[in-house]
């Protein structure tokens, strides 16, 4: 992705209505399973889409439930890759049922229809540069390393504000800085403490992978990916996924923003592993 999409993203600001409404909660977020709900209406039009589906359809249902949200009213999951706290195999059975469209990346497709996936359900997008129409919202892609593979980020334009989408990124490119740069709202992923990953007692080969520039982002990498991002415009909202239960802890994160970035720490929230967040509300009526 061109270095000229960062400025344009920051300075052109999408067309805002006075009836527009964005919402987005994560339902959960850890090494156990992701799942995020994004929700927005304007001028008559809803799209309710779920980002990865890496907790059971039935706990994802009641997850959605506790904040207000209905998951028979989702028109698609969207998944950033397919591991699998990030794509559960009971989604296949409830696709198939359902007949909801499940978007992955093309180089995803293989890993989708392993996962027992129905191929009818599925529809591909381009994972670097590419755009994906969703009615009232417009996403944006970015590809970034992750594993053996690679994760699919995503920047989301609507007429109630944008919102910017990553997780399992690896190393944080100039591509995901431009794409996601002067959005309203932030989720990115903060994953370990570097010193407790050292001093755990996870094999080698797995702290290697996780550190390596295609596994997880540290506490201070993320930091620093923020603060590029949020120049000039700082997001209303940051919100922190995939926290490390053994080798993270979320006082040291607070720790660590109110200390470096005290502007944007004012502005963070946690997702947490076993319960969702409350729902985040840009447009006409947030709160």
């Amino acid at each position: 992705m061109s270095a000229s999409i960062g400025p344009l993203f920051a300075s052109v600001a999408a067309p805002r209505a006075s009836n527009a409404q964005l919402e987005f909660a994560v339902l959960g977020s850890s090494s156990s399973g992701n799942a995020s709900v994004l929700r927005v209406s304007a001028d008559g039009a809803e799209r309710q889409i779920l980002i990865d589906a890496g907790l059971s359809p039935r706990m994802t249902k009641g997850r959605m439930a506790a904040l207000g949200f209905d998951l028979a009213q989702t028109n698609e999951i969207l998944f950033t890759h397919f591991d699998h706290d990030h794509a559960r195999e009971g989604w296949a059975r409830f696709a198939q049922q359902s007949g909801i469209t499940m978007r992955c990346a093309r180089r995803h497709v293989r890993h989708a229809i392993a996962r027992g996936y129905p191929e009818s359900n599925l529809l591909s997008f381009e994972s670097d540069g590419g755009t994906i129409d969703l009615g009232p919202l417009r996403a944006t892609v970015c590809e970034n390393p992750h594993d053996d593979g690679a994760t699919a980020a995503f920047r989301f334009e609507s007429a109630a504000g944008t919102l910017g989408f990553a997780t399992d990124v690896g190393r944080v490119s100039r591509g995901l800085i431009d794409l996601l740069r002067g959005v309203d709202l932030l989720a990115i992923e903060s994953n370990y403490d570097p010193e407790m990953q050292r001093d755990s007692a996870r094999p080698a080969i797995l702290k290697s992978r996780i550190t390596g520039g295609r596994g997880h982002l540290s506490n201070g990498e993320c930091l620093d990916a923020v603060r590029d991002i949020a120049f000039p415009n700082e997001p209303s909202h940051v919100v922190l996924l995939h926290l490390s239960r053994d080798c993270n802890c979320p006082d040291l994160v607070r720790d660590l923003w109110h200390r470096e970035a005290p502007s944007l720490a004012r502005k963070l929230v946690l997702a947490q592993p076993h319960d969702a967040i409350a729902p985040i509300r840009l447009g006409s009526e947030a709160t």
